[in-house]
């Protein structure tokens, strides 16, 4: 029997991907001291734009390589207070060159980390341009209440804007595996719609990353690889975090991972919806591809954007379902308060509202030394050791499952009846229940590529490769049901409360 394993991998998540000591070579680093502006660690490469070595810089300060004007408002920005991405836009001036560039600030505690990159030689355009093109996006969000099409469109805004070669909408499940629901590509990318690529491709800590900054940007996996200098940063005493930095490295396992999918550039896009990491827009380039600051700006809008109208259809459908649940309920407590009684309330003639109100295709009642049951249940001894089972492990509140066979071992004999079970503790102490079940649901999941071979270490167990196919990859998993929705179980929260006081004040009269 073929079960959902977690793919969620230990080690890749360990790995300390915002210390990389390293950044990409389409910008410059400067760090500074927060309140003297000295210079205390840059990228090797910083020659390039103040014409002093990286050692002779450290030391120097920044005051020394910009206007008085400039400066001056750099310094009313910085002292507001720890913030992070602050945009700039001045000339860096030095004894041989004046260097125009777009700097974003990232302000510490205790120190200023620079970001710079040269002005792109690129016209800007004006904020009208870019804001008619935005709004116009928008206003295409907003005519849609379908989740499918919202993302549709976004993929197809994007690939309009900066003209990537694929772009792909990534949506995570509970397990952290992403599955391309969207898809728009050219030339030679394979295409991975409907295709699930497991949770070890954007481990736990690439993930963390992810609700740090809307975008990730690679523009050519060749890169030169430029180091920090001073190795060490005198004030925090080990590497610097680079957690909040575009340019900060790549892992060399990702590097390979996007030379494995024939990818020179890519850009990845966040997709948070009540501060959780929903799914990524995957933006991928055959070619080597750089992207200005200035359209990068327009995706970080464009994040926030389709992040609000996917959430505002979600919590559209959560309060239409929830709608839906508190009448049925209220159908099933009218009857127990019809009838006074629990048993035949729920199990009146007149009430069909229990299974479609936890979507089960069989329920049983065990209350007071009795069993009643209706729909697909498993056989009455089967039940009673179930009711045994749950009173031993102390269910005191609502229990959920969809692999019950998986905790319950019992229940491997009857999956088609009872692969989820709800079970909601009327007095648990006692063996009351209400249980609702669900049967297996076969599911068949188009694995990009063989998730068990997601990660290969070599011999020396140090040195590891992500997978060199993204082959389609078939698994077919059993002995599960649909999960239960929070809508569901908050609703069984409300009936367990419910039940509990009707039969506490039954005793009582």
């Amino acid at each position: 029997m073929s079960q959902n394993k977690n793919y969620d991998a230990e080690f890749c998540g360990n790995l300390a991907i915002h210390q990389t000591n390293s950044i990409q070579d389409f910008g410059f680093l400067i760090v500074l001291e927060i309140a003297s502006l000295d210079i205390i660690q840059v990228s090797e490469n910083v020659e390039a734009i103040i014409a002093k070595s990286a050692k002779e810089s450290i030391g120097t300060n920044f005051r020394d390589y910009v206007s008085a004007e400039d400066l001056s408002r750099f310094k009313l920005e910085i002292n507001k207070g720890i913030r992070t991405r602050l945009p700039f836009q001045f000339p860096l001036v030095s004894a041989t060159a004046t260097v125009p560039v777009n700097i974003l600030a990232h302000v510490k505690k205790d120190l200023v980390i620079l970001e710079i990159e040269k002005i792109d030689e690129e016209p800007e355009r004006s904020f009208t341009e870019v804001f008619q093109g935005v709004r116009s996006f928008i206003s295409t969000l907003e005519s849609t209440d379908n989740l499918q099409e919202v993302c549709e469109a976004s993929i197809k805004e994007i690939r309009k804007i900066a003209g990537f070669d694929g772009i792909r909408m990534y949506q995570f499940d509970k397990n952290w595996n992403g599955t391309v629901i969207a898809e728009e590509i050219t030339g030679e990318l394979e295409s991975y719609l409907g295709q699930t690529f497991p949770a070890s491709d954007v481990p736990k800590q690439a993930r963390a990353l992810y609700l740090k900054n809307p975008f990730r940007l690679i523009p050519n996996r060749n890169y030169k690889t430029i180091k920090l200098f001073p190795v060490i940063n005198p004030i925090t005493n080990g590497f610097l975090d680079l957690s909040d930095c575009n340019l900060r490295s790549v892992a060399s396992v990702h590097l390979e991972y996007m030379a494995n999918m024939n990818v020179t550039a890519s850009m990845s896009i966040r997709v948070v919806i009540d501060g959780i990491l929903w799914g990524l827009i995957s933006c991928h380039h055959i070619t080597s591809k750089y992207l200005s600051i200035e359209s990068r700006s327009i995706f970080d809008w464009l994040s926030l954007e389709i992040s609000y109208r996917i959430s505002s259809i979600i919590k559209h459908e959560e309060l239409v379902g929830s709608a839906r649940l508190l009448q049925q309920r209220t159908v099933v407590t009218d009857l127990i308060y019809a009838e006074d009684d629990i048993m035949k309330g729920i199990f009146s003639d007149e009430n069909q509202n229990l299974l479609s109100l936890f979507n089960a295709t069989g329920a049983a009642l065990s209350l007071n030394g009795k069993i009643k049951t209706t729909g697909m249940v498993p056989e009455m001894d089967q039940l009673e050791n179930l009711t045994l089972w749950l009173e031993g492990k102390g269910i005191n509140k609502i229990f959920t499952s969809q692999n019950l066979g998986e905790t319950y071992e019992e229940a491997k004999a009857y999956p088609n009846v009872a692969s989820g079970l709800l079970a909601i503790p009327i007095d648990a102490g006692k063996g009351d229940f209400l249980l609702c079940f669900r049967p297996e649901v076969i599911q068949n999941i188009k694995w990009g590529g063989d998730p068990n071979q997601a990660i290969t270490f070599e011999k020396d167990g140090v040195n590891y490769h992500p997978r060199n196919s993204f082959k389609l990859w078939m698994q077919t998993i059993y002995g599960q049901s649909d999960d239960w929705k929070k809508t569901e179980i908050e609703m069984a929260e409300s009936l367990r409360n419910f039940l509990f006081e009707f039969k506490a004040k039954q005793i009582y009269n």
